[in-house]
């Protein structure tokens, strides 16, 4: 697909990611916010997070859903 160009390689790069990154999948639309609230500070670059990264946002996502609940 790269070599072919069939998409974009940044459309290529966040599939992969998606696909391949454990949790990615699930944090990936929330990542933005927990970076603005200062859950994590992206220690690769933006948009390239760390498995302890990820788990955090997770952490974070179940405790503001809790949160929004009460």
């Amino acid at each position: 697909m790269i070599a072919e160009r069939e998409l974009p390689a940044q459309e290529l790069i966040e599939l992969t990611k998606r696909v391949q990154i454990p949790g990615y999948e699930a944090v990936h639309e929330l990542a933005h916010d927990a970076v603005s609230d200062g859950v994590i500070a992206p220690s690769i670059s933006s948009g390239f997070y760390l498995q302890c990264e990820i788990w955090d946002v997770m952490e974070w996502a179940k405790y503001r859903a809790s949160a929004k609940a009460s």
